[in-house]
C-alpha cells in the first residue's frame, strides 16, 4: 500500500470507487483510511446495486421501512443515506486534517434527472440536507441541463462532484460554472472558502468506444491513403483527453487568470480534476493504465478495488506524469480527427450511454428492493400472478419500452402525452388525472367525512338513498354488496334506474323522515340523477316543507348546476370534489368515500390499505414488477394480440367488484374501434369451447377462495389461455384493488393508443334520447321501428334491410333468434340489454337465456341493465370494435311516474333511452335487435326463455 500512500506526496488523492455496508461493518473502510491512505469515496447506482443486491446486511432495515409504509424510492434513499452518513463519519478525520480538501463521500442524484435542471436541484438540496455531513459531495452529471444546476448548487453552498465528463469542451463549461458560482457568492458577500467541487473525467469508456471505431478503419482503403495508422491509436484517446483537460485546468485555476486570482485572495480552492472510470476494460491493456500517466498535483484518482490493489502491488509513480508528453496527446487527438473520429462527438454518445449505464443498475436495484418489499407485504396486500403463455416476449418488450420512455414516472407526473400527441386533447386529459393523488389527498379528509357521518347517526337517519349513475353510483353499490348492512349505521340504497317500478320499490322501503338523499353527479346535470332528485325533493317538500333541503347532500364538482341548486335549496352538505377526477376514476374521492362512510365502512382503513399498496407501485419500480402497471401492460399487450375479452371469475365475497371494473374497462378503452370487453358473472362452459380471444382474471379474497373457479382457471391455463390471479387478502383491501385497476386501465389505454379518460360516444345516446323526448312531446308517441316478428307476448323489431333481420313463414321464436345469431361475422360477444326492473327472478331468467345463447354460438355473453349500462359498457358498444351483438329488451310501461317540471315521466324517459341507444347502435352499423316483452314482464320473459332451445 506504500504506493497508494505515496500518491499523496505527489499531490494526488487516492479515492475508492466503491461503498457497501459490509466494508463499513467489518472495519475494512476504517482500515483503508487509517493505514492505506484512502482520501475519499465515490458511489453511483451500480455500486449501490452491487452492495444491496448481493448482501443481507440491508434486509432488516428494508423490513422496518416496509412496515412504516415507505415507498420503494424512500426505502432506497434511506438505505444509501445511512451508508453515506457512516462513510462520511469514518472519513471525517481526513476531512478535518486536510482542512476540507479531502475526506469526501459522493452521492449521486437519480440518473433519471440527468436532463432535468430543476429536478436535479431539488434532489441535490434534499439529499444534502438528509445526509447532513459537511464532507458530502452531491454528484450531478455534467450534461447541458446539469451545468446550470451545478452552478446554482455551488452558489447555495452545496459541494458538487460533476460526473460523466468526456470532453474538454464540457470540462471548460463546468469549470466556468464553478468560477461563476464563487463570483456570485462573493458579489453577495458570502464566503467562498468552504465551497468544494471536483470535476470527474471518465477515461476508459472513451477508449472502449474509440477503439471500436478504430477497428472499422483497420485495413480500409481510406486509411491506407493517409499516413496515420489506426492500429497505433488504440487505447490512446482516454489518456490524451485527460492530459489536455489538465492543461485547461491549469489555465482556469492559475494566477494568470485574473478572475481566479481575485477568488483565491478570498480563500477559494481549485476545482480538482478527478480521474474516473480508471479500470481497464480491455484485458490486453496494462491494469494500471489510467493511474501511472495521470499523476499530478491537485488531482484525484478514484479507483475500483481491483485497480487500487494492482497499483499498490506494482504501480510506478512518476511525479507530475500528467504534464508529460502533451505534444503526443495533441497528436493523438489530431490524428483521430484526421481519420474522422472527433472526440467532441464521441463525448456526446458517451454522455448518453453513461446516463443509461447508471439507469440500468438503478432499475435493477429498484427490482431488488421491490421484490423484497412485495414479499414482506404479501400477508397484508395479497399477491398478483400471471400465466402469460405465448405473451411473455411481448409483455417483456412492452415493459422495457415503457421504462425506456419513463412511462410510469410520466404517469405519476400527469403527463398527458402518454396518450395523445394532440395539444388540445392533452389539456382535457390533464383535467382527468387527479385520481392519481386521491389516496393521499382524501386521507386528509377522513375526519371531515366521519364527523359528518356521526352527525347523521345522531339525527337517527335510518336510510341513505344514493341518486346517481355510472361512476357516481357503481362504486357505492359494489361496496354495499361487498360489506352488507353494518349494525348501527344507515342502510344504503342505490337508485340508478329510470324504471318506475324500481323507483317505487326504493320509495316503499324508506321513511322520508329518516332518510338522507345523496345527489351524486360530477357534471351536476346528469338527466337521470337530476330527475331522481326532482322527484324525491318534491316528496320531501310536501312532507317537510322548508326543512326538505336538510335531508339532501350533494357530491359534485365546483360550478356545476347541481352545486348551484344545492346552495339554493340549502342542502345539508355539499361535498365539492376536485374537478380533475373523472367519474369512473372517482371511487377514492368523495363520490365513493362518503357513501362508504355513511354505510359504516372504515374508510380510514380502506385508504390506509390503499396507501400501503400505493407504496408498491412507486414510479421508480420498473414496469415488469409494478403490481398495477404490469397488469395494465398485460391487458394492453393481450389486446394488441387479439385477446380483447377480459373474463372475470370473482369469489362471492367481492363479486360486486365486477360491476365497477366492468364500467372502468369498457368505458375507458372502448373507443376508436378498439376496446377491452369485460365479461362478468358468465357461466362456466367446457374448456374447449373457449376461443383464444380471451384473458381470464380470477379475483378472490384470502378468506374466501372458490375451488370451482380455481379448477377452471387451472384448466384454462393448461389449455394455453393467459390468466391472471389476484389475491386481495381481505375486503378491507378493496380500495387498493380499485386503485390497481385504475392504473392498469390507464396503462392499457397507453398501449392501445387511445385516451382512456374520455367517453366520446356516450353523448350520442343522450342526444338521441333528447330528440325522441322532443318527438314524444310533439306527437304524443314514439316511433317504435319496424315490427318484424311476433309470437304471443314476444315481439322482435329490426329493419328488413339489415342482413340479420330475416323472417321466414312459420318461424318460431327459436328459429328467428337462431338465424339472427348466425350473422356473427367477426363478432365474439353477445350482450343482453334489458330496460326493466331488475329482480332476482328476472336475473335467473336472463342468465338462463344467456347460457342458452352461449351454448349456441360459443361466444362470450354479458348482461347490462338499462339505462345503467349506457353510463358503463355503452361507450364500448358504440365506440369499440364492431365485434358485439346486441339484444335490447323493452317492455310496455307498467306505471308512469311524473318527473316534476318535465312534460314526460320516468316510464317515457326509460323507453326513450332504450330507443335512443338502439338508434345509436344502428347508426354505428352494429348488429342489434330489439325484443319487446308485452304485458306481464315475468310471463313474457319466461315465455321467451322457454321457447328457445338451441
Amino acid at each position: 500500500m506504500n504506493q497508494l500512500l505515496n500518491l499523496i506526496n505527489r499531490g494526488q488523492s487516492y479515492w475508492l470507487d466503491d461503498l457497501s455496508r459490509e466494508m463499513i461493518k467489518n472495519g475494512a473502510l476504517e482500515k483503508r483510511v487509517k493505514e492505506q491512505g484512502l482520501r475519499g469515496m465515490t458511489s453511483n447506482p451500480t455500486i449501490f446495486n452491487n452492495a444491496i443486491s448481493n448482501s443481507d446486511n440491508y434486509n432488516d432495515q428494508i423490513f422496518e421501512l416496509v412496515n412504516k409504509n415507505k415507498s420503494i424510492h424512500e426505502i432506497y434513499e434511506a438505505l444509501i443515506i445511512q451508508d453515506v452518513q457512516n462513510a462520511c463519519d469514518i472519513l471525517r478525520p481526513v476531512f478535518d486534517e486536510s482542512d476540507g480538501v479531502d475526506g469526501f463521500v459522493s452521492l449521486e442524484v437519480s440518473p433519471y434527472l440527468a436532463h432535468d435542471t430543476e429536478g436535479s436541484m431539488r434532489e441535490a438540496r434534499r439529499l444534502f440536507q438528509a445526509v447532513d455531513r459537511p464532507n458530502l459531495f452531491i454528484k450531478i452529471p455534467g450534461t447541458l441541463a446539469g451545468i446550470p444546476a451545478i452552478e446554482q448548487m455551488l452558489f447555495e453552498g452545496i459541494n458538487i462532484n460533476i460526473t460523466l465528463l468526456f470532453s474538454i469542451e464540457r470540462y471548460d463549461q463546468v469549470a466556468e460554472a464553478y468560477i461563476r458560482a464563487l463570483e456570485r457568492r462573493l458579489d453577495e458577500g458570502k464566503s467562498i472558502d468552504k465551497i468544494r467541487s471536483v470535476a470527474s473525467f471518465f477515461l476508459s469508456r472513451i477508449d472502449v468506444l474509440v477503439d471500436q471505431i478504430l477497428n472499422h478503419y483497420l485495413n480500409s482503403s481510406q486509411s491506407k491513403t493517409k499516413s496515420i495508422k489506426p492500429e497505433l491509436l488504440f487505447g490512446q484517446a482516454g489518456i490524451a483527453s485527460a492530459k489536455l483537460a489538465y492543461q485547461h485546468f491549469l489555465k482556469f485555476f492559475s494566477n494568470d487568470n485574473h478572475r481566479w486570482k481575485k477568488l483565491t485572495k478570498n480563500g477559494a480552492l481549485v476545482q480538482r480534476p478527478l480521474w474516473a472510470s480508471t479500470s481497464t476494460k480491455d484485458p490486453l491493456y496494462y491494469d494500471v493504465k489510467y493511474i501511472e500517466p495521470l499523476i499530478g498535483r491537485n488531482t484525484i484518482n478514484t479507483m475500483p478495488e481491483s485497480t487500487s490493489a494492482a497499483f499498490a502491488d506494482h504501480g510506478i509513480i512518476n511525479e507530475d506524469s500528467v504534464l508529460q508528453n502533451i505534444d503526443q496527446a495533441e497528436k493523438v487527438v489530431n490524428d483521430l480527427s484526421e481519420l474522422g473520429i472527433h472526440l467532441d462527438k464521441i463525448a456526446w454518445q458517451l454522455e448518453n450511454e453513461g446516463v443509461q449505464k447508471f439507469i440500468d443498475p438503478y432499475n435493477k436495484l429498484m427490482d431488488t428492493i421491490s421484490l423484497k418489499q412485495q414479499k414482506y407485504l404479501e400477508d397484508k396486500i395479497g399477491t398478483l400472478q400471471f400465466s402469460m403463455n405465448n405473451l411473455e416476449k411481448e409483455f417483456s418488450s412492452t415493459c422495457r419500452s415503457i421504462d425506456n420512455k419513463q412511462g410510469v414516472r410520466r404517469l405519476f407526473k400527469k403527463d398527458p402525452y402518454l396518450w395523445t400527441a394532440d395539444s388540445a386533447e392533452a389539456k382535457l386529459i390533464i383535467n382527468r388525472l387527479g385520481w392519481l393523488n386521491s389516496i393521499n389527498l382524501f386521507i386528509n379528509e377522513v375526519d371531515e367525512i366521519t364527523n359528518f357521518v356521526q352527525e347523521i347517526k345522531k339525527d337517527k337517519i335510518q336510510n341513505v338513498v344514493l341518486l346517481g349513475m355510472g361512476g357516481s353510483s357503481l362504486s357505492a353499490e359494489a361496496c354495499r354488496s361487498i360489506f352488507g348492512t353494518i349494525p348501527d349505521y344507515p342502510r344504503l340504497l342505490v337508485l340508478d334506474s329510470t324504471d318506475p317500478n324500481t323507483i317505487k320499490a326504493i320509495e316503499n322501503q324508506i321513511d322520508l323522515n329518516s332518510t338522507l338523499f345523496i345527489v351524486s353527479s360530477k357534471s351536476g346535470a346528469t338527466v337521470e340523477t337530476m330527475s331522481f332528485y326532482k322527484y324525491f325533493y318534491k316528496k320531501m317538500k310536501q312532507e317537510l316543507g322548508a326543512k326538505a333541503g336538510k335531508y339532501f347532500i350533494a357530491i359534485t364538482d365546483e360550478g356545476t348546476p347541481l352545486a348551484k341548486k344545492a346552495r339554493q335549496k340549502e342542502f345539508r352538505r355539499i361535498f365539492i370534489n376536485p374537478n380533475d377526477i373523472g367519474g369512473r376514476y372517482s371511487v377514492l374521492s368523495y363520490f365513493g368515500l362518503v357513501p362508504m362512510a355513511l354505510m359504516g365502512i372504515d374508510i380510514r382503513q380502506i385508504l390506509n390499505n390503499a396507501k400501503l399498496f400505493l407504496s408498491t407501485v412507486d414510479p421508480v419500480i420498473p414496469s415488469a414488477l409494478n403490481p398495477a402497471v404490469n397488469l395494465g401492460v398485460f391487458l394492453g399487450t393481450a389486446h394488441q394480440h387479439g385477446k380483447n375479452l377480459v373474463t372475470f371469475f370473482i369469489s362471492d365475497s367481492i363479486r360486486a367488484f365486477g360491476s365497477w371494473v366492468e364500467q372502468l374497462l369498457a368505458e375507458s378503452t372502448g373507443k376508436q374501434g378498439k376496446g377491452l370487453v369485460p365479461i362478468v358473472n358468465e357461466p362456466f362452459i367446457a374448456i374447449e369451447s373457449y376461443d383464444h380471444d380471451r384473458i381470464f382474471v380470477y379475483l378472490h379474497t384470502g378468506e374466501m377462495k372458490n375451488s370451482n373457479m380455481e379448477k377452471q382457471l387451472l384448466a384454462l391455463k393448461q389449455a394455453g389461455h393467459p390468466t391472471i390471479q389476484i389475491d386481495i387478502k381481505d375486503k378491507m383491501n378493496i380500495g387498493a384493488e380499485f386503485y390497481r385497476w385504475e392504473i392498469a386501465t390507464a396503462i392499457a389505454g397507453m398501449i392501445m393508443r387511445i385516451n382512456p379518460f374520455n367517453e366520446p360516444n356516450v353523448a350520442e345516446s343522450k342526444e338521441n334520447t333528447a330528440e325522441l323526448l322532443e318527438e314524444f312531446e310533439t306527437d304524443g308517441f314514439f316511433e317504435n321501428g319496424e315490427l318484424k316478428f311476433e309470437r304471443g307476448n314476444v315481439a322482435f323489431f329490426c329493419k328488413s334491410d339489415e342482413k340479420w333481420c330475416i323472417m321466414r313463414s312459420n318461424d318460431s321464436i327459436n328459429d328467428f333468434l337462431s338465424r339472427f345469431l348466425e350473422f356473427e361475422d367477426h363478432k365474439n360477444y353477445i350482450t343482453l340489454l334489458p330496460f326493466f326492473q331488475q329482480t332476482i327472478e328476472r336475473d335467473k331468467l336472463l342468465n338462463q337465456l344467456r347460457q342458452k345463447i352461449q351454448n349456441r354460438v360459443k361466444m362470450a355473453t354479458s348482461i347490462g341493465y338499462g339505462p345503467r349500462y349506457m353510463h358503463s359498457t355503452g361507450q364500448l358498444h358504440k365506440g369499440g370494435s364492431n365485434n358485439g351483438v346486441y339484444i335490447i329488451m323493452t317492455i310496455d310501461p307498467e306505471n308512469e311516474i311524473a318527473i316534476p317540471g318535465e312534460p314526460y315521466g320516468f316510464a317515457t324517459l326509460q323507453i326513450a333511452q332504450a330507443l335512443g341507444d338502439l338508434r345509436s347502435l344502428k347508426n354505428k352499423g352494429r348488429q342489434v335487435i330489439r325484443i319487446h316483452l308485452k304485458g306481464n314482464v315475468d310471463q313474457a320473459l319466461t315465455n321467451l326463455v322457454e321457447k328457445i332451445d338451441f
